[in-house]
């Protein structure tokens, strides 16, 4: 999930800033963004704080871009995902899940306890008064907690209502810390913090809790043989421990799933390392979170180009082209491509990846074929 604007992440370079001066439409036209957020595109609010998909919808439907493969994190975008699937059935495929910067507000327990129980005893507050005052100072902007149950319930029934549909945005973000202001890309909002105080509290959702959550949801992706958008920040350890488990317990049901290690900024010889043993990892790329990597030229250093995913993983509809466009050039130059043939790479690495998938949806075989039949 692109942080640009998000106080935790104001040092991620703004894949706004430079939209390329041109690209072909034909170039456009081959680039599916295998992870992006436009549920939370301007266009979506309204004064009103009724969330206006037919708008955005509008937005898609004139993008030249080819797919997007669209992410839901939170109770709040669930819903949009799946009406926005819905209005552009073959420009969209859906992914559902809870992002690890929403975890908090997950409860294990079922039903979920009181907001009180489960926030005091989530971050620990009895045995830290600091803690307790970080908490309060963020109290009324917390939701009520849901159960775990309930969330794996909701994206379950999408799963069945969508079989084409991914597991996405999950994954675990031990870098993360609650922020003062709530997550919001509302332009209407009004919602402001003590400006005296940091942006971010000291409180970060316990990495075992994250985890529980994060194993939890990829059981259902195996159990519904889904894809996976995963999300892993500073939890490389983990994340090869999980990936490793899943290997070696659930041997089948692993192999028959794909999981894209999106917008990857773990070391490269860890990422060297994953793929050696798991040859069911893909490395997804954007031109936003990967920014350092790409101008020292350490980005996908140690993959291979079939197993590479471009992305925006941005929430702007008209700016995601410019993201795509920049990250493909970079994988050309990387790899002594034209801009069109590196395209078609990427595209075809998508077909690869979704490949397991295709019996499940409404795309035929003519839709995610080449538009050269390369």
């Amino acid at each position: 999930m692109c942080g640009v604007g998000h106080p935790n992440t104001s040092s991620q370079h703004d894949s706004s800033s430079s939209i390329p001066a041109h690209a072909s439409s034909s170039l456009v036209n081959l680039l599916i963004d295998t992870h992006c957020h436009p549920t939370d595109d301007p266009s979506v609010y309204t004064l009103g704080n009724n969330d206006n998909i037919s708008s955005l919808s509008d937005r898609i439907a004139v993008s030249p871009v080819a797919k997007f493969v669209c992410m839901s994190t939170n109770a709040r975008d669930q819903t949009l995902v799946a009406q926005l699937a819905l209005l552009q059935p073959t420009r969209v495929i859906p992914c559902f899940g809870w992002h690890p910067w929403f975890t908090h507000h997950i409860s294990l327990l079922h039903p979920a306890p009181s907001k009180n129980d489960h926030y005091h005893t989530l971050f620990g507050t009895t045995s830290s008064p600091r803690y307790k005052e970080e908490l309060e100072s963020i109290w009324d902007d917390l939701p009520e907690p849901i159960s775990l149950e309930t969330v794996l319930a909701g994206i379950e029934e999408n799963f069945n209502r969508f079989p084409q549909a991914l597991l996405g945005e999950v994954g675990i973000d031990r870098a993360f810390r609650i922020p003062r202001k709530p997550w919001d890309y509302n332009p209407h909002s009004h919602t402001h913090s003590d400006s005296a105080l940091p942006k971010l509290t000291k409180l970060k959702t316990p990495p075992q809790h994250q985890l529980t959550i994060l194993q939890s949801q990829l059981s259902l992706a195996l159990t519904h043989k889904r894809n996976v958008s995963l999300h892993t920040v500073q939890a490389a350890g983990l994340t090869t421990t999980l990936l490793s488990h899943l290997k070696h317990t659930s041997i089948s049901s692993f192999g028959a799933i794909r999981i894209s290690l999106h917008s990857c900024t773990l070391d490269n010889n860890v990422i060297k390392s994953i793929l050696k043993q798991h040859k069911n990892i893909y490395i997804g790329f954007s031109s936003s979170i990967n920014h350092k990597q790409i101008l020292d030229k350490s980005c996908l250093a140690q993959v291979d180009m079939h197993q590479v995913l471009v992305e925006s993983d941005h929430h702007t509809v008209k700016e995601m082209e410019g993201c795509l466009v920049r990250a493909n050039e970079y994988f050309a130059n990387l790899h002594g491509l034209k801009a069109e043939d590196a395209a078609k790479q990427l595209r075809r690495n998508w077909q690869t990846f979704y490949g397991t998938m295709l019996d499940k949806g409404s795309e035929s075989s003519d839709e995610v074929e080449d538009q050269d039949g390369v």
